[in-house]
């Protein structure tokens, strides 16, 4: 009986025992656990290739949408100072437009032909622009009193020299004026720029004067570069020689045939009585000027000067 008794007991005892011992082991395997844990912190070896900070790897949207979706804070703050710079813009745009309506358009040319001021028969030369020291191309050379009609290229001091491409025009003028009955001399064409500074000096010392002008403020000679004589384009015609040219030559016939019949030919009186302000230039009855039969005629019916023409359709 007592035998039993002490196995009883024992085996409470071991029971006992055991159940502390169990009991120990789990404190003992919990505790040393946590400081693993806590210094491990999350699993940053297990990010998945392709893994951003803070997207959902379970969104179904592709990749790129989710970039764009992480990202679009960024932009934003991007596009506040773009407002600003479109405001800006406006007032620059509103500046312009005041431009637009204070442009006065271009003048427009009168109806009829019209004529490109660029071409070489229309050269502007006078007091206020000069050609420097311009000379022509070729020059062509013809018989003073028409007598003989050739059209001379070789030097001929002899001769009347002009532009090579008014040559038969001039001609064909001259020998209309003859046929008609009245005599004819081509007293003066083409003068180099040397020769017309040494004429302006001449004129200015027969007259007492400095530049070139009269008691009215009108030339009566050229400063060198502002001679039509220059470009070979201007003549001076009358009915025989006259070693002064004065208004004595406009009672002549001839005087009053050019005149009338020039345009047909492609000349206009280029320094006509009554357009001294205009030209800046004395009344010159017998310096014609070659501008083609279109213009020519057209400045003739409207009565216009080479630099009222300029104004037109310059």
């Amino acid at each position: 009986m007592r035998n039993r008794v002490g196995r009883a007991i024992v085996g409470i005892l071991a029971l006992i025992l055991l159940g502390y011992y169990t009991y120990k082991q789990e404190q003992i395997h919990t505790h040393s656990m946590d400081p693993f844990i806590v210094s491990l912190g999350p699993a940053v070896a297990l990010h998945p290739e392709g893994f951003e900070e803070g997207i959902n790897m379970n969104d179904e949207r592709p990749a790129a949408a989710a970039l764009q979706g992480a990202e679009a804070p960024a932009p934003q703050q991007a596009e506040q100072p773009a407002a600003p710079a479109a405001e800006a813009a406006a007032p620059a745009e509103q500046a312009a437009e005041p431009a637009e309506t204070v442009e006065q358009p271009a003048p427009a040319a009168p109806a009829g032909p019209q004529f490109d001021l660029s071409s070489w028969q229309y050269v502007l030369v006078n007091g206020d622009h000069s050609i420097g020291q311009y000379e022509p191309e070729q020059l062509a050379y013809l018989n003073q009193t028409v007598d003989e009609t050739d059209i001379q290229t070789s030097y001929n001091p002899n001769r009347c020299a002009v532009d090579a491409r008014i040559a038969e025009p001039l001609l064909a003028f001259a020998l209309g004026c003859k046929e008609a009955g009245y005599p004819v001399f081509l007293s003066s064409g083409y003068r180099s720029y040397s020769e017309q500074a040494a004429n302006f000096q001449r004129v200015c010392e027969n007259n007492g004067v400095s530049d070139g002008k009269d008691s009215n403020g009108h030339y009566i000679s050229m400063p060198a570069g502002c001679s039509e004589h220059q470009t070979g384009l201007g003549v001076d015609i009358t009915d025989v020689y006259r070693p002064v040219k004065n208004d004595s030559f406009f009672e002549t016939a001839t005087f009053e045939w050019l005149r009338d019949n020039c345009a047909d030919y492609g000349f206009v009186l280029r320094f006509p009585t009554g357009k001294e302000d205009v030209t800046g230039v004395m009344n010159e009855g017998w310096h014609f000027r070659y501008v083609g039969v279109e213009a020519a005629k057209y400045m003739t019916e409207n009565n216009l000067t080479l630099e009222e023409f300029w104004q037109i359709f310059g």
